[in-house]
């Protein structure tokens, strides 16, 4: 009996213990996490603002073309117009303008298609880089902040303000834009 009673005292002391040291490791090592809003930050970062005013600069010049091209074919449309109804061209003449008039059409179409394409592109790829600068932001942030896990504002359903990392990440974004701008200068007098 007595033998029973020890043996049994080994195995609760050596069954009890690993748990203790189980608590006490998940203790010291507890799990962080955070949260951020990526639309937000998508939509608010100095960066995206830079990007869309790029977009701006490299696109409104070929807009502006496209628009008084379209102006132009209106015009010659109306000139067309009033010259035929008043009987001033004749029936060749009439054709002739016509066709012209339908080539300056084509060609307007297919340069505003290019011209849509262009910026599609070059949109998807500003928008491409300034996500993968977002995501590399989040990620030093939580480097720094040493958090173990990351949730996009969409992988949840509730949290409390004090895990959301936004407004970090958001200066994170603005410390590196400015320093990106400080270099730029620099690189543009060389």
């Amino acid at each position: 009996m007595l033998k029973a009673s020890a043996l049994w005292l080994w195995v609760v002391i050596l069954w009890g213990q690993p748990v203790v040291a189980v608590d006490d490791m998940v203790a010291q090592h507890s799990v962080r996490i955070a949260i951020v809003n990526v639309a937000s930050l998508l939509e608010n970062a100095p960066q995206s603002k830079a990007a869309d005013a790029k977009l701006k600069l490299d696109f409104v010049p070929r807009e502006q073309k496209l628009e008084a091209d379209q102006k132009a074919i209106r015009q010659l449309e109306d000139e067309l117009t009033a010259r035929s109804e008043a009987g001033v061209l004749s029936e060749s003449e009439k054709v002739q303008r016509q066709r012209e008039l339908r080539d300056l059409q084509r060609k307007y179409t297919r340069e505003m298609e290019d011209f849509r394409e262009a910026v599609r592109s070059a949109r998807d790829m500003a928008i491409d880089t300034l996500q993968a600068g977002i995501i590399q932001a989040i990620g030093e942030v939580r480097e720094q902040e040493k958090i173990d896990i990351v949730l996009r504002e969409s992988n949840y359903i509730v949290a409390s303000d004090r895990i959301d990392i936004t407004a970090k990440v958001m200066l994170h974004l603005e410390q590196k834009f400015q320093a990106q701008q400080t270099l730029e200068p620099a690189g543009k007098q060389e």
